[in-house]
């Protein structure tokens, strides 16, 4: 088994702790991971970096991506259908207006996450919830 060592940015929270995973190079997946030496960790690791990467090599959680935006046109139950972006934003905005309206701003709330695209989508989200929604209702999964 030929193994290569591969340093990275663990994704569990904002903090950015070095990880070093450990790579079988004929099966290009990941048999262990330690902690590398970081401005945020020191060389050191809490359990999720320790051991919460064997998901990257489990067929059953990592499926194909969703490619294109769907709606269920036909309501619950009925068969998610694919549509433009430009129909799902639209989609979006008016339920979210019909929502603000009916029930005021402070029904609707985000959620942000680490494991997303960075600190600038989370920016952007946070913003738009106060700015465009009108609530202060924001959280984020590093809390837990």
């Amino acid at each position: 088994m030929a193994l290569k060592q591969v340093q990275t940015t663990c994704a569990y929270c904002g903090a950015g702790c070095q990880i070093m995973f450990t790579v079988d190079t004929a099966t290009n997946k990941i048999v262990n991971a330690v902690p590398a030496m970081g401005r945020t960790n020191q060389g050191t690791l809490c359990l999720k970096g320790h051991y919460g990467w064997d998901f990257i090599n489990d067929p059953q959680i990592l499926t194909k991506r969703i490619t294109s935006p769907m709606i269920r046109k036909g309501g619950k139950g009925s068969r998610l259908e694919e549509v433009s972006w430009d129909e799902a934003i639209q989609y979006v905005a008016d339920n979210l207006t019909k929502i603000k309206k009916k029930y005021g701003p402070d029904s609707i709330m985000c959620t942000g996450s680490a494991r997303g695209p960075g600190n600038e989508a989370n920016y952007i989200m946070q913003k738009f919830t106060r700015a465009c929604i009108g609530t202060n209702n924001v959280d984020h999964c590093a809390r837990v």
